[in-house]
């Protein structure tokens, strides 16, 4: 679950991370409110569950009381990449070229299974260029999962990033941002910028922060900050069944059984010269039911054009993977080409099924990759407006 910069900060702050000071405001007037509360330039910020705020106009310095009144009318109700701000964060200016912008951040890194720490002396820009352009620049550390960040690490990282200030106060910083990473579950948190003044004390200007939404059960005072309408429509009705789903870009659904041979298949339909329009993982040991569920759910996908099922039956029967099929094309649900490879439980009892069905609609294949690939030829013969 992501966070705004507001309640990433509201949780910083309660580990003892020094957060720039800012308030929440729905209206101008109460943007103007807080302006006058500071008697200081300010700084009005959208509060949307995306990137690129500053790029599109959300985020302006307002120098006077009338202005923050002004840039609130401007950012509120204003769209951002398809999300409506609602509200906006009121902060306290700072006088950036008065000192250094720095990046550090935490993110479950699954090749090292456990957090990595990164800090990079390029703060105030998006990591991901510098990551792109000037991989040299981020300094990388394994976290211990069991001792924690230790401040001679983070100082350590701090002097290979060549971070300037009170490098104490900068460890103690990372220290506490790594606890509260810990202790939230976090797969994500950023400090971005991470500013310097001239006193040498790091203070946070901005921050990401996201729940690992499998944890959630760990921490239902957040529950009320979820904002489903900041979600994909598809992916909430997804957690309704329980389905592991992500919305993808592509012209081709995608449904599995197991991470990894969704992941797989992911990479098959790019293979074969499409792309996938979701991860969809029905889990292990699917019925029909759940097959039927997560065919509706995918076909609701306007972008969807051909279905691509990858099943290896284990626990999973492959005649209930069909039943859950054709149950769907009965009902008027299954609209699209389904292109399926399924093997091993009850697969012949699966192919007499199909067999007796006979659709067009519905081919099976002996391997994957052939599956994938009339999948998306299928999906590409639409998308390019060829059939």
């Amino acid at each position: 679950m992501k966070l705004h910069e507001y309640q990433g900060k509201d949780i910083l702050r309660q580990f003892g991370v020094n957060v720039q000071d800012g308030k929440v405001a729905r209206t101008p007037d109460e943007v103007r409110s807080i302006a006058r509360e500071y008697g200081q330039p300010v700084v009005v910020k959208a509060q949307v569950h995306v990137g690129g705020r500053g790029k599109a106009g959300g985020v302006k310095f307002s120098p006077t009381e009338d202005k923050a009144f002004e840039n609130g009318e401007k950012i509120l109700g204003m769209d951002i990449k398809g999300l409506t701000v609602n509200k906006v964060l009121v902060t306290r200016a700072v006088d950036i070229d008065a000192g250094t912008e720095y990046y550090v951040g935490m993110i479950v890194d699954r090749n090292v299974q456990s957090f990595t720490l990164m800090a990079s002396a390029e703060g105030g820009m998006e990591i991901e260029e510098v990551a792109a352009a000037t991989p040299e620049k981020i300094i990388r550390h394994r976290v211990d999962p069991v001792t924690g960040l230790r401040p001679y690490e983070a100082r350590d990282v701090a002097i290979k990033a060549g971070f300037k200030g009170n490098l104490n106060k900068i460890a103690d910083m990372m220290v506490k941002m790594s606890e509260a990473a810990f202790a939230r579950d976090a797969v994500l948190v950023e400090i971005n910028p991470l500013f310097v003044g001239p006193d040498g004390v790091p203070v946070a200007l901005d921050t990401k922060f996201e729940v690992d939404d499998n944890a959630m059960y760990r921490h239902k005072d957040l529950a009320d900050w979820r904002e489903l309408e900041a979600e994909h429509p598809l992916e909430i009705e997804a957690s309704k069944y329980g389905f592991a789903y992500v919305k993808l870009d592509g012209n081709v659904g995608v449904l599995g059984n197991g991470a990894g041979i969704v992941m797989t298949s992911l990479d098959v339909v790019n293979r074969a010269g499409a792309k996938p329009a979701n991860f969809l993982d029905i889990g292990g040991g699917a019925k029909a039911e759940i097959v039927y569920n997560a065919i509706k759910l995918v076909s609701k996908d306007s972008d969807v054009k051909a279905i691509f099922i990858n099943i290896f039956g284990g626990i999973t029967r492959a005649d209930e993977v069909a039943k859950g099929v054709i149950q769907a094309l009965k009902d008027g649900i299954l609209t699209k080409p389904v292109r399926m490879r399924i093997a091993g439980t009850a697969e012949d009892e699966a192919k007499a099924l199909l067999a007796e069905v006979n659709s067009p609609l519905i081919q099976m294949y002996a391997t994957m990759f052939e599956a994938a690939d009339e999948a998306a030829k299928e999906a590409n013969a639409v998308s390019q407006g060829s059939k």
